[in-house]
C-alpha cells in the first residue's frame, strides 16, 4: 500500500497496528505484520490458516478495505506460503 505522505501512512500503520490487526486475529488470521518499503508506502501481510478462514475474513472486512482504498494506493494479492524461518 502507498499513502500520498509519510503523515498518511504512519497514521495508516497505526491503524493497522491497533484496530485491523487485533480484528483480522479475532476472525481467524494466526498473523499479522507490516513491513516498510519507503516513507510512505509498506506490506501488510496477514497469515491464515486455510483459504477459507481467509476469504471469511476478508468478506467480513471489505466496508474497511474499501475505505482504506479510498485513501491509499492498495494492491491485495494471495498465495500459499512456502517457508518462514525466524530466529
Amino acid at each position: 500500500m502507498t499513502s500520498q505522505s509519510k503523515m498518511q501512512f504512519d497514521m495508516l500503520v497505526a491503524y493497522f497496528e491497533n484496530i485491523w490487526s487485533p480484528k483480522v486475529i479475532k476472525l481467524g488470521a494466526i498473523s499479522a505484520e507490516m513491513v516498510k518499503t519507503s516513507d510512505n508506502a509498506g506490506m501488510y501481510i496477514i497469515h491464515y490458516p486455510d483459504e477459507k478462514t481467509a476469504m471469511d475474513t476478508l468478506e467480513n472486512i471489505q466496508p474497511e478495505v474499501d475505505e482504506v482504498k479510498a485513501q491509499s494506493k492498495v494492491h491485495i494479492s494471495g498465495g500459499d506460503r512456502l517457508f518462514r524461518v525466524d530466529s
